[in-house]
């Protein structure tokens, strides 16, 4: 293996009840590490602000991952899916209007047992008269309908496990081929040791790469966010999804990292190279060479 890395996000710690208005004073914040919101799967956190947001607001880490993303003038609301898994950390940057100060705000998302934000006040301006009344049946009229396209949206899921693969088509009667990737890669600094293993997956319409990830040590908190194939030439062949149990601290010895993409059986046929990246898209950890089965 060949890999590289970079930074990771500065974390702080606080937490709150879901039974509880949470407030976060941007003004009064100390040092760069960004405010942790504590979020749940199936969960409505709803984010206010006293500033209005820029028309391009939201950039969102695994937004993938959520069922809805819904932006006001003043608003936020976040509905995530089941997909997040407990200790999952994802970057949130907002923006806002022109003029406004600060210009930007920074946010990590945490998926934490007995921790759940379902309001969160955002102050960065000192107080301002606020239509109170009309503003609270707003949201409460949005939180209504997240919540009724979430039960619509869970009963639309159908049957999971190795049931829900066959009555979607995932599976034949040839299963999920897999392989381990063999001991001679080539293993050059990086922020996983040798005892990284490796296997790649393919069934009737995708492929996957998981990695049971063990820390070299010295190096900050990294989760991958971004994952790209390349073929023998240094082209994109595809891009995968990527799902990490939690963030590789120095010291972790198992931390399992899944890669997915749709693929049918004549696809992706060769020898490739794994390129990946952080949230702050720094300098890529790179994995070969990659051979998925053939069926």
């Amino acid at each position: 293996m060949s890999m590289r890395s970079g930074p990771a996000l500065a974390q702080s710690h606080t937490a709150s009840s879901s039974s509880e208005v949470r407030r976060i004073d941007l003004g009064t914040r100390q040092g760069p590490a960004p405010a942790e919101i504590f979020i749940r799967p199936g969960g409505t956190t709803a984010l206010l602000f006293d500033t209005s947001l820029a028309r391009d607001a939201v950039t969102l880490e695994g937004r993938e991952r959520f069922h809805r993303v819904v932006m006001s003038e003043d608003a936020l609301v976040l509905l995530p899916s089941d997909k997040l898994q407990e200790g999952t950390r994802l970057r949130l940057t907002l923006r806002f209007e022109d003029g406004s100060t600060p210009r930007e705000a920074n946010f990590l998302l945490v998926v934490a047992p007995g921790h759940f934000d379902a309001q969160v006040e955002v102050v960065s301006n000192p107080p301002r008269v606020r239509n109170n009344r009309t503003e609270t049946a707003q949201l409460e009229g949005e939180l209504l309908r997240l919540r009724e396209e979430n039960a619509r949206l869970r009963a639309e899921q159908g049957p999971t496990g190795l049931t829900g693969l066959f009555a979607t088509g995932l599976l034949n009667e040839q299963g999920i081929l897999g392989n381990t990737l063999g001991q001679d890669l080539s293993t050059a600094q990086s922020i996983l040791s040798r005892e990284t293993e490796a296997q790649v997956f393919r069934s009737i319409s995708r492929v996957a790469v998981a990695l049971v990830m063990a820390s070299a040590g010295h190096h900050l908190p990294w989760t991958a966010s971004r994952a790209t194939l390349r073929d023998s030439l240094g082209r994109r062949a595809h891009e995968l999804r990527a799902w990490q149990s939690k963030p590789l601290t120095a010291g972790d010895i198992e931390v399992l990292l899944i890669l997915e993409t749709e693929a049918s059986p004549d696809e992706l046929q060769g020898t490739y190279t794994l390129e990946l990246r952080d949230g702050n898209d720094s300098r890529a950890v790179i994995i070969g060479p990659v051979n998925f089965p053939r069926m």
